[in-house]
């Protein structure tokens, strides 16, 4: 049974490489149709998330560039207060980062608990007279879920309120900075640029996670079908040119199946 365990974790690894590597040659087979057709509006998604975060990642590169050209013309400049406010810029910076991916991790959250309600609505239906063992399990997760997203809500209140006494310190200092040498020009807008192309790129990379999640998921059904299918012919001329992989995950089923029928003989 440990042999059958590890043999069909590793199964299941190489059914998903052999669909991401062959899902684009399965079109003309019928049963995975709908995952062909799903996987080629993921790719096409991908791509465009792909070039999002390549977009965003420039801006924030650039941006960066010029507020390290401001804070070099404020040294130049040798006033006391403006190592101050890069500080407090940096501060406010990754304050930002880190409430950004706490949104993004509570949009997960909150995907997974409309999912899992769903699930237990659906169970509840299907066998109204019992609890099974599934529901009271999703029911735990969601409880589970529900501490998960009110501890993020409390780490978020707590993110806001000292982003509002870095911004009250920074509006002091940059008062300071007027009066000794009037404003130091762009550092705002700078700031402001870097700050919305940090949070871009957080929402992008949330989004390409997502898709990719899904990809996983249709990859190794594709790759699952490839095998259990591996003589049909279509199947084989998807694999065409991964039969090496295809051979072992087959190679594997078969190992899973003979340790399956040692155990039940063992049994009697």
């Amino acid at each position: 049974m440990t042999d059958a365990a590890f043999e069909t974790h590793l199964m299941q690894d190489g059914e998903e490489i052999l669909g991401a590597y062959c899902w684009e040659k399965i079109e003309h087979i019928e049963e995975l149709s709908m995952q062909y057709w799903s996987l080629r509006r993921l790719k096409r998604a991908e791509k465009s998330i792909l070039s999002q975060i390549n977009d965003a990642e420039k801006i924030l590169a650039s941006a960066q560039k010029q507020r390290a050209s401001e804070v070099d013309h404020s040294i130049e400049l040798g006033e006391t207060f403006l190592g101050e406010q890069a500080t407090i810029f940096e501060s406010i910076e990754e304050l930002s980062k880190d409430r950004d991916l706490i949104i993004a991790e509570a949009a997960k959250t909150k995907k997974r608990h409309s999912a899992l309600k769903m699930k237990v609505k659906v169970l509840q239906e299907e066998d109204e007279a019992h609890e099974s063992s599934e529901i009271h399990e999703a029911r735990n997760e969601l409880a589970a879920l529900r501490k998960f997203f009110a501890t993020d809500k409390i780490r978020l209140d707590l993110i806001e309120v000292k982003l509002e006494q870095q911004n009250d310190q920074l509006n002091k200092i940059k008062g300071k900075i007027d009066l000794a040498s009037g404003p130091l020009s762009g550092a705002s807008e700078v700031f402001s640029t870097i700050s919305q192309a940090n949070r871009d790129i957080t929402k992008h990379r949330a989004d390409l996670g997502l898709v990719q999640e899904e990809q996983a998921t249709l990859f190794h059904e594709v790759g699952r079908f490839l095998n259990i299918n591996s003589m049909r012919i279509d199947c084989r001329e998807a694999c065409q040119d991964h039969r090496g992989i295809q051979e072992q995950t087959r190679l594997l089923r078969q190992s899973i199946d003979l340790n399956q029928k040692l155990v039940d003989r063992l049994g009697k």
